[in-house]
């Protein structure tokens, strides 16, 4: 595996609960990586990999922020170049308090920071929360701060939400900040209260030749990317995990990955999802083609009986 970027799930905890969520992420949710794991998965995978990249989400992350300042002074340490985040600024809610911790995130190494501001975030807090913390980060150094907007399906469409999306980002234009645009997937949330927004596509074929969504393309024979979630589950696409951090060293589940080793990935590389109906563990699995939006929706609703 020639990975170049790691990704964390600090947590599944979040302020919000966003109807488009693609990680289901709640208040009710208590999961979060512990600082020592998040450490040592840092330190075995820079020594097999030339990390170029390194970022930490959620949930949201700012929930612990001590966990937070310490797993990016552990990244910045071993000189990974670009250290992120992903947050909401629910943070900004007071201004002396924000400027204290983006201060301290700047001195740990954080030099990216995508603030999540669109309708649906915008329905748990104050606009002024997320311009507060994004001015606090721009105030202590930290240059790359843009903000991360989720939207159904452009900035420009007249739907309700990236409507009112559009109208949010003109009252941020003072700030100064440019804009990460990004199309919602049907993952989590959004397949349940978005649906009627989403056309569905074939669900035919294999997933090899078609990368990987995220900031970084990867694909499943050759990942550049991993994500690794508090539980130590090590996944190269949504929950589709290669081994457990927790159980056997990062260093050596890098080391070793195979796709044609694991009957589920080899699977998906070679007949896509519908491939995984002949496994024998989805015999009872109740396949009705109209009730997916695409391939990943299948993959990931077909993967829960195989995980059961």
């Amino acid at each position: 595996m020639d990975l170049n970027r790691l990704e964390f799930t600090l947590t599944r905890k979040c302020n919000s609960q966003c109807i488009h969520c693609q990680a289901d992420a709640s208040p009710f949710r208590n999961e979060v990586m512990d600082t020592e794991d998040a450490c040592n998965y840092l330190t075995e995978a820079t020594a097999v990999s030339n990390l170029e990249s390194f970022m930490v989400f959620g949930g949201e992350p700012m929930l612990y922020p001590e966990r937070a300042v310490a797993i990016f002074r552990k990244a910045h340490l071993l000189g990974i170049p670009q250290i992120s985040t992903i947050t909401n600024g629910f943070w900004g809610r007071n201004k002396e308090n924000a400027e204290k911790l983006a201060t301290e995130l700047k001195e740990a190494g954080l030099n990216k920071v995508n603030m999540s501001v669109d309708s649906f975030h915008l329905r748990y807090m104050p606009l002024e929360w997320p311009k507060n913390a994004a001015m606090a980060l721009l105030k202590a150094g930290i240059e790359n701060v843009k903000w991360n907007v989720s939207v159904i399906e452009s900035i420009d469409a007249e739907n309700q939400y990236d409507k009112e999306t559009r109208e949010l980002l003109k009252k941020l234009e003072p700030v100064g900040i440019s804009a990460n645009v990004v199309k919602i997937a049907p993952m989590g949330r959004a397949v349940k209260n978005l649906r009627e927004f989403f056309h569905p596509t074939s669900l035919d074929g294999p997933c090899e030749g078609e990368p990987i969504p995220g900031e970084y393309s990867s694909t499943l024979t050759n990942p550049e990317t991993i994500c690794i979630e508090p539980s130590g589950s090590v996944d190269i696409c949504t929950h589709l995990s290669i081994g457990n951090a927790k159980q056997t060293p990062l260093s050596k589940i890098i080391n070793e990955y195979n796709w044609q080793q694991n009957p589920i990935i080899k699977t998906l590389v070679e007949k896509g999802p519908k491939g995984l109906l002949n496994f024998p563990e989805t015999s009872g699995y109740k396949f009705q083609e109209n009730q997916y939006l695409n391939k990943c929706h299948l993959c990931t609703e077909i993967r829960k009986t195989l995980d059961a």
